[in-house]
């Protein structure tokens, strides 16, 4: 029996994610908020979300603050859900991972409406139960 070799998998170079537009769950701390920079500065759209809003417009603040004058062109201005041109990368939208199924898609809509679309979701957002241990 022949062993054959597998090929590794290609992902998408970060340099070709330039204008997407990625919606990130428990943005306001940790993995979530780097993926939130290393995106934003790979010359994405950034929908940060999560429960703790106050942290979320500091790190949006923090990535519509950075230079991409250096970036493509590809890098439209988005048009806010007001119809207005806006010039921020980053957005900020309170969600709930736990909350009911009406609060979320109230949530996502948000986000959605912002930019017009959503190409990729990391879900990143987490959360625990706990129970009593007898």
């Amino acid at each position: 029996m022949a062993i054959q070799e597998h090929s590794p998998l290609k992902l998408e170079p970060w340099n070709d994610l330039n204008g997407k537009v990625v919606m990130v769950t428990g943005a306001s701390a940790g993995l979530g908020r780097e993926f939130c920079l290393d995106l934003a500065r790979a010359g994405c759209k950034i929908i940060a979300a999560a429960r703790r809003t106050s942290r979320l417009q500091s790190l949006c603040d923090e990535i519509n603050e950075l230079d991409f004058s250096v970036l493509s062109s590809a890098l439209a201005s988005p048009i806010s859900p007001t119809g207005a041109v806006e010039s921020r990368r980053a957005v900020a939208v309170e969600l709930d991972v736990c909350g009911n199924g009406k609060s979320i898609e109230e949530s996502v809509r948000k986000a959605w409406d912002y930019f017009g679309f959503i190409d990729t979701l990391v879900n990143n957002a987490g959360f625990r139960e706990c129970k009593q241990f007898n």
